[in-house]
């Protein structure tokens, strides 16, 4: 009575050759399980895809059966997908036949089911790429700390403790990504609300990062100008970052990259001209912030740690010495007394307060003017080149009219001094 009642769900024939040698003359039998299991011959089985809208019916036949063709008279992706999980499971092939009308319904709602599961597993890993979720560990171990690269010519001696590095982060850059890739380098965050540069990444070196449209609105307002001419006063190697998206056409244009050619000709020399007026102002591009993280580890190794409290201080202490300072000397003869050889931002107060004018330098000796700047070095190398007369070359002195010119006008400007 059981057996009776599944044959419901399912027919079992078994496949018997009534002439020896001649495959095309069978016959069909119908039979039980049980008698299914002594047979030798082929043994065909019917049966649905589901059994009471068991799901599972499907997988639980083929495990039991073991066929080694299968012809589906409906097309169902479901059971497709099912039968290609019992395929990954064999170590022979197993042949599925397709049974349908072409250009029919049939077919047309197949391949309709098919789009959509396409478009459905693209959503899937369209959203999980975006997907914000909790997590509760530490992240510690996420982290690369394997230390920096040392001269390998260093030997024997104890293995000193892994140290790790450190940046100073402004906390307006923790809305990008870029600190999260720095820790998991094993590069220790500082957050600190700083005044000059986004990252420090040592005690002489600044970063400011800027994404293509920022740089194109900083460059128009002017506001790139007076963050370089804060870097090159306070730190001796600035650098200027800038991030593009490798997915997008790189071209200095303007917003989402579809402005004229006249708007991308005056970026461009507006960007030659703050090269111009800013020499030690580097320029480094990254196509990505992996990119950025992978440079600013570079860029660390043997440098000194920076300081957190000294790279907050920057553009803040002594504010009302700042304002001061403004306004007892020009900015344009700050900047002229800050380029001069031997000159840097720790040493440029002390010049502009005990130097009286140039005229005055140059009656100094070496020896007052390093003790003025503070430094053997930086006071010799001022020396030489306010003492030192420049001869230009065979070449220079041969050069077009308009360099001739310059020449002329710049010594005319040297007897007026």
């Amino acid at each position: 009575e059981e057996e009776d009642s599944s044959l419901v769900e399912s027919i079992t024939l078994s496949q018997q050759v009534k002439t020896e040698g001649d495959v095309n003359n069978v016959t069909f039998t119908e039979c039980t399980q049980e008698e299914a299991k002594n047979i030798k011959d082929p043994i065909i089985f019917i049966q649905q895809f589901k059994k009471d809208g068991d799901g599972l019916f499907l997988p639980k036949s083929l495990k039991e059966r073991n066929p080694t063709t299968i012809i589906m008279y409906d097309i169902d992706v479901s059971a497709i997908r099912q039968i290609e999980i019992y395929q990954s499971t064999l170590e022979k092939q197993l042949k599925v036949y397709f049974m349908m009308y072409g250009n029919s319904v049939e077919e047309q709602v197949y391949l309709t089911n098919l789009r959509k599961e396409k478009q459905a597993f693209e959503y899937l890993i369209k959203e999980k790429s975006t997907l914000v979720f909790e997590d509760l560990r530490s992240g510690e171990g996420l982290r690369d700390i394997s230390p920096l690269k040392k001269s390998t010519r260093a030997g024997g001696g104890d293995v000193e403790p892994v140290t790790l590095p450190k940046i100073i982060v402004d906390m307006r850059e923790f809305r990008s990504e870029l600190p999260s890739l720095l820790y998991k380098r094993g590069i220790d965050i500082e957050p600190v609300t700083l005044q000059v540069g986004d990252y420090i990444l040592s005690p002489d070196m600044c970063v400011e990062r800027k994404s293509i449209s920022d740089l194109i609105g900083s460059l128009n307002s002017g506001r790139l100008y007076t963050q370089a001419l804060s870097m090159t006063r306070y730190y001796s190697k600035p650098i200027l970052l800038i991030e593009f998206d490798e997915k997008k056409p790189f071209v200095l244009q303007g917003r989402y990259y579809l402005s004229t050619d006249e708007s991308s000709n005056d970026i461009r020399s507006k960007l030659q001209l703050l090269t111009l007026h800013f020499p030690r102002l580097r320029i480094v591009w990254s196509p990505s912030p992996f990119s950025t993280a992978q440079l600013f580890h570079e860029l660390k190794e043997g440098k000194d740690e920076p300081s957190a409290a000294a790279a907050a201080a920057v553009g803040n202490e002594d504010a009302h010495l700042e304002d001061e300072r403004l306004e007892k000397y020009n900015i344009e003869i700050q900047d002229f007394v800050a380029k001069l050889p031997g000159v840097n931002s720790k040493n440029v107060n002390h010049l502009l307060n005990k130097g009286k004018s140039l005229p005055h330098l140059l009656t100094l000796s070496k020896e007052e003017i390093s003790e003025i700047l503070g430094n053997s070095v930086n006071g010799e190398l001022l020396y030489n080149s306010l003492h030192n007369k420049v001869v230009p070359s065979a070449e220079a002195s041969s050069n077009n009219f308009r360099a001739r010119g310059r020449g002329r006008g710049f010594r005319r400007r040297r007897e007026l001094i």
